[in-house]
């Protein structure tokens, strides 16, 4: 028996006529449900590889920097601006400047709430593409003139704080003796911004650096130089692959550069590295969601093992028929591992397609689902109010308060390429042992049966 008389055999027990009903609904099902168990597959590795993206690249442009090196005591001015110029000549770096970072309490009439002081320099926007790209500004703008504040919506709205509004910001420095000497200042509230992440800029706010430096005592801050480079993805992380191994180089010796030009007075990290525990959670969690996923693909592949095994029964005084015209064992058996391959190949079409269909439109979905989830409430809320109080609370899927609030749409080929693979090797196992037992069938036996 040839290749292409097997190949020609799967085709027709896959697509020829079934012989009945049952047959072809049992084929249909195999292939719906690979498809089904992989749409989930695909969406969770899109929509968690854009959320992974979208935080990462927030905390490292508006959160941080690709590079910090964190002072162990505070340098001198001119050795601090002598390092800061030496650093920007280095090739690959796009930016180095200079931030003080602290607790504090800010007040507005009788509110209050911790905060987190970010002392920067005035003009670091203009300077820095990766941070305008990441803050918005729901009221005001970027002015950090003296005696101006800008603030995080969340601060804004725990205070009731908008542009012109006067803030207070409250800072303690721990004396000998273990008294405690208070620092208050009063700014003006010049913009209201947003990362698009409220759980990384919740206490942020921006004071200029020369009047936020002094205010944040010693033992309770950091001073940080932070760099920017071309290539933040090519430092060594779990997460993202680097463009390529000249770039990844390139970066290390960045990273060395920094290390050198600043001296043993600092200590340096990467982006991934200051925040090491935080990525490697997202990682974990990806990595779980995807498990889970892959055996629910597995287990609607051991489908297709099924479909196999009761087309054999069904099948078996044609293959005897086969066999009795000189059809060998293996190309029998061939012919229905071909089977299990094309019934995979359906499924994995049909489940991709849907996937990436779902995964690309994800944030109109998401909208979509919670209007009819909230139109749903509000008439259940509504007929029972007819005979109770009830108090109609909106839901919301995607929180802007834990979550982004738009998920970054990331397609990556490969994965979806090894998803692909995968699936097929899966259904092909799936399909060994129902092909064994249809070239086990011998003619006599089930000629003997009719």
């Amino acid at each position: 028996m040839t290749t292409r008389s097997s190949l020609l055999l799967a085709v027709r027990f896959v697509f020829g006529r079934a012989g009945n009903i049952n047959a072809a609904r049992r084929i249909r099902g195999g292939i719906i449900g690979v498809g089904l168990s992989l749409v989930p597959l695909v969406v969770v590795l899109q929509v968690a590889d854009g959320m992974i993206a979208g935080i990462t690249a927030r905390y490292i442009e508006a959160g941080s920097y690709h590079v910090q090196a964190i002072a162990r005591q505070a340098p001198q001015a001119e050795e601090l601006e002598r390092s800061l110029e030496a650093l920007s000549s280095l090739p690959g770096v796009r930016l180095a400047t200079v931030e003080r970072q602290g607790l504090g309490l800010a007040a507005a009439g009788e509110r209050r709430t911790a905060v987190t002081i970010r002392a920067v320099e005035p003009d670091l926007r203009d300077r820095d593409p990766g941070l305008r790209e990441y803050i918005e500004f729901s009221a005001g703008e970027w002015d950090l003139g003296p005696g101006g504040i800008l603030v995080g919506e969340y601060v804004a709205r725990q205070l009731g704080l908008g542009p012109g509004d006067a803030v207070r910001l409250l800072t303690a420095r721990t004396l000998s003796g273990g008294r405690i000497l208070p620092r208050t200042r009063t700014f003006t509230v010049r913009g209201v911004l947003s990362s698009g992440y409220a759980d990384l800029d919740r206490l942020w706010v921006f004071v200029p650096y020369a009047e936020g430096a002094p205010m944040l005592p010693q033992e309770s801050s950091r001073f940080v130089v932070g760099v920017k480079i071309d290539d933040p993805l090519a430092l060594a992380n779990p997460l993202f692959r680097a463009p390529s191994r000249a770039s990844e180089e390139r970066a290390v010796g960045i990273v060395e550069s920094v290390r050198t030009t600043l001296g043993p007075g600092f200590r340096v990290a990467t982006w991934f590295e200051s925040e090491r525990a935080k990525y490697m959670s997202f990682k974990t969690t990806k990595d779980l969601l995807i498990f889970i996923m892959v055996l629910i693909v597995i287990v609607a592949v051991v489908n297709i093992s099924s479909t196999l095994v009761m087309l054999v029964l069904e099948k078996q005084e044609e293959i005897a028929i086969i066999k009795s015209f000189g059809a060998s064992p293996a190309g029998i058996m061939y012919a229905f591992v071909v089977a299990g391959l094309l019934l995979g190949a359906m499924g994995t079409a049909l489940g991709v397609s849907v996937g990436l269909a779902i995964a690309v439109n994800i944030n109109e979905v998401l909208a979509a689902l919670e209007w009819m989830i909230n139109a749903a409430a509000w008439a259940a809320s509504a007929l029972a109010g007819l005979f109770t109080e009830v108090t109609h609370v909106p839901v919301e899927l995607l929180s802007g308060e834990y979550y982004l609030q738009e998920i970054p749409i990331a397609i990556r080929l490969p994965d979806l390429v090894l998803v692909t693979i995968l699936t097929l090797v899966l259904a092909t196992a799936a399909a060994w042992f129902p092909a064994r037992r249809a070239a086990r069938v011998r003619p006599l036996d089930v000629l003997a049966r009719h």
